[in-house]
C-alpha cells in the first residue's frame, strides 16, 4: 500500500476565477464531474459525483453554490465503488463523494466555503446529428419529461428546443448515432416511456457569443435555424460548413462558437 501510495498521483492545484487553488488552501472547495440518475432502481435516486479540491470536507456541511448563489447543506455523503456504497463523514483533497442531487446540482458546478471562487466549468461541444425526440403516447408526459431532464443533467445527450414557442418537442443533439439509441432506451428501461426520432438534416451547430441581443442586430439569417440550448441561448443549426462559412461571410461582425459558453447565473430550461 505504501508503494502504491508513492506511485500515485497527489491532489493538484485548480485554476479558479481567482486564481490557482492550491489542495492545502483551508476552506472547502469542490467539482460537479458527473451526474448520475437511478443508480439504485428501487429509490430512483439522483448522484452528483463531486471531487474535493481543496480544505476539508464534513457530512452535514453548508456550502456556496457559485452558479446559483445559493446555500446548500450537504447531507448524507457516500463513497461509491460499482453498486457498493458507504456513508462517510469527511473527505479530503482528491477524494471522490457522491451527494444526493435533488436537482440542485449541473455538470461543472463549483461548490465552496469562504471566499466566492468559480472552477472553469466543463463546456459542450458542436454536435453533428440532430432529431427531435417525440413521446407518441401523451399519458406518458410525466415521466418523458422527467426523463428527458435528468439524461439531460447527466450529459448523455445535449438538448435543444426550437426558438418557436408553437414547437415544444425536445431536439436530441450528438456527436454519434450510439447517444441516441442509448437515451432512448434508458427512457423506456428506466423511465417506461417508448420514443420516436425524427431526423433533421442539419450537421453543424454554433453558439452566438453576445446572445439573443447579438442575434438581433443581424436580422434574418438564411439558410440556417434558430434553436436554444438547455440554458436559454441561442444556436444556430446549419446543414453543412459552408452555410456556416457563408453567413459568417456575409455577417463578419456575428461571432460564432463550436463550444458552449460556459459560466455561473444561469438555471437550465424546462419546457
Amino acid at each position: 500500500m505504501n508503494t502504491f501510495l508513492d506511485y500515485a498521483l497527489k491532489p493538484a492545484a485548480h485554476n479558479s476565477s481567482v486564481g490557482e487553488m492550491l489542495p492545502t488552501y483551508p476552506e472547502f472547495s469542490g467539482f460537479v464531474f458527473k451526474l448520475q440518475a437511478n443508480m439504485d432502481p428501487k429509490h430512483r435516486d439522483r448522484v452528483a459525483f463531486v471531487r474535493v479540491c481543496t480544505g476539508k470536507f464534513e457530512k452535514d456541511m453548508t456550502v456556496n453554490h457559485a452558479r446559483t448563489g445559493k446555500t446548500v447543506r450537504l447531507s448524507r455523503p457516500q463513497k461509491l465503488f460499482a453498486q457498493d456504497r458507504e456513508s462517510i463523514d469527511f473527505a479530503y483533497p482528491g477524494d471522490v463523494i457522491g451527494l444526493n442531487n435533488p436537482g440542485v446540482f449541473a455538470i461543472g458546478d463549483t461548490i465552496y466555503t469562504g471566499q466566492k471562487l468559480e472552477y472553469a466549468g466543463i463546456p459542450a461541444f458542436s454536435p453533428e446529428i440532430f432529431a427531435i425526440l417525440r413521446n407518441p403516447n401523451p399519458s406518458k408526459f410525466k415521466q418523458f419529461h422527467k426523463g428527458v431532464s435528468e439524461l439531460r443533467e447527466e450529459g448523455a445527450v445535449q438538448i435543444m428546443y426550437s426558438a418557436d414557442e408553437a414547437k415544444r418537442d425536445p431536439i436530441m443533439a450528438a456527436v454519434g448515432q450510439l447517444q441516441f439509441e442509448v437515451v432512448q432506451f434508458r427512457l423506456q428501461n428506466e423511465y417506461g416511456v417508448e420514443t420516436q426520432l425524427e431526423f433533421l438534416p442539419y450537421t453543424v451547430a454554433r453558439w452566438v457569443a453576445g446572445g439573443w441581443e447579438a442575434l438581433q442586430k443581424v436580422g434574418r439569417l438564411f439558410n440556417t435555424v434558430t434553436m436554444k440550448d438547455s440554458w436559454g441561448r441561442p444556436v444556430l443549426l446549419f446543414r453543412n460548413e459552408w452555410n456556416c462559412n457563408q453567413i459568417q461571410s456575409d455577417h463578419p461582425e456575428l461571432q460564432l462558437n463550436a463550444i458552449a459558453p460556459v459560466g455561473s447565473g444561469q438555471e437550465p430550461i424546462s419546457e
